[in-house]
């Protein structure tokens, strides 16, 4: 199994950079613009692995779990995994550590997200009452 892993921790960042941008939404991009400078690959697979988390409602549990954090290898292994699984197709596999992890990281980027899919809704809500 380990030779099918995308190795993100032997390829310069140009490499899975583009592989990375294919799975992140423009929507996304546009939550967390106001605070970025630069969209990097690894800023994106943190936003797009906290994206995922909040879709699948994970917030509430993950990070509530007292978790040590997780080592740069861990990360990197855990991103690998998911970038393979989700590019076979597996597009709403979640890392429940990963996310916790990412989400104690990234608190501002976390919370944009939140308020943009919060924003969504309501407008979804008002296209669609019931």
């Amino acid at each position: 199994m380990e030779d099918l892993m995308f190795d993100i921790a032997g390829q310069p960042q140009s490499a899975w950079q583009s592989y990375v941008s294919e799975y992140v939404p423009q929507s996304l991009r546009e939550a967390v613009a106001h605070l970025a400078d630069e969209f990097t690959a690894a800023y994106l697979l943190d936003c797009l692995i906290l994206e995922k988390g909040l879709r699948s409602r994970l917030l509430s549990n993950s990070t509530r779990q007292p978790n040590t954090p997780l080592t740069t290898d861990e990360r990197s292994d855990r991103f690998a995994m998911l970038l393979r699984l989700w590019a076979e197709g597996c597009h709403t596999v979640v890392d429940e550590r990963l996310f916790a992890d990412t989400a104690r990281r990234r608190p501002e980027e976390l919370e944009a997200l939140r308020e943009y899919f919060r924003q969504n809704a309501l407008r979804s809500r008002k296209k669609f009452p019931s």
